[in-house]
């Protein structure tokens, strides 16, 4: 049975984007992302930047599927600026953050914008435990503070987007 062609009048009365939309919002808010990762904020590793924070923003504002894909490719981007400092790790670290992303983006949706952030940051900070095969338990356990700040202010620069657009822009 050949798969039916929707209008775009029938998917935006599915609140579904056409593809081509959402994958010129992803590829927009990615490049924002890699813009964010020559933002570094202090932090014994180079890779803390704000790159994350539009990937919240598309987590709060798109839902779980763009968040994750921001978060994901935001990260790898600040790592390929970055050099690559904790090696092959990076790919697990971009998965999490996806994950993340996604987190962020579903509890928004099912309980608001503070356990949204909540998980997000919780899940960004955790991720933490992913460099001590590089960095050893006293240097990630060190850095912890500093991986949450940043966390927290990427969260708090995507809600504040995401509080001032929600009610003037709809998708």
């Amino acid at each position: 049975m050949p798969l039916k062609h929707q209008t775009e009048t029938e998917m935006r009365s599915l609140n579904v984007p056409p593809r081509s939309l959402r994958v010129a919002r992803v590829a927009s808010l990615t490049a924002l992302s890699v813009i964010g990762s020559f933002i570094h904020l202090p932090g014994p590793v180079s890779t803390v930047a704000f790159d994350s924070a539009t990937g919240f923003f598309a987590a709060l504002f798109f839902g779980p599927v763009d968040g994750a894909i921001v978060c994901g490719l935001g990260h790898m981007a600040t790592a390929i600026v970055n050099g690559f400092p904790l090696g092959v790790l990076h790919l697990p670290i971009a998965l999490g953050l996806a994950f993340a992303g996604a987190a962020m983006g579903f509890f928004n949706r099912k309980m608001g914008i503070v356990a949204g952030v909540a998980v997000g940051v919780t899940i960004n900070t955790v991720l933490v435990v992913v460099a001590v095969p590089v960095l050893g338990w006293a240097a990630s356990l060190s850095f912890t503070p500093f991986l949450a700040l940043a966390a927290l202010a990427n969260a708090a620069v995507a809600s504040i987007a995401y509080r001032s657009l929600k009610d003037r822009i709809r998708f």
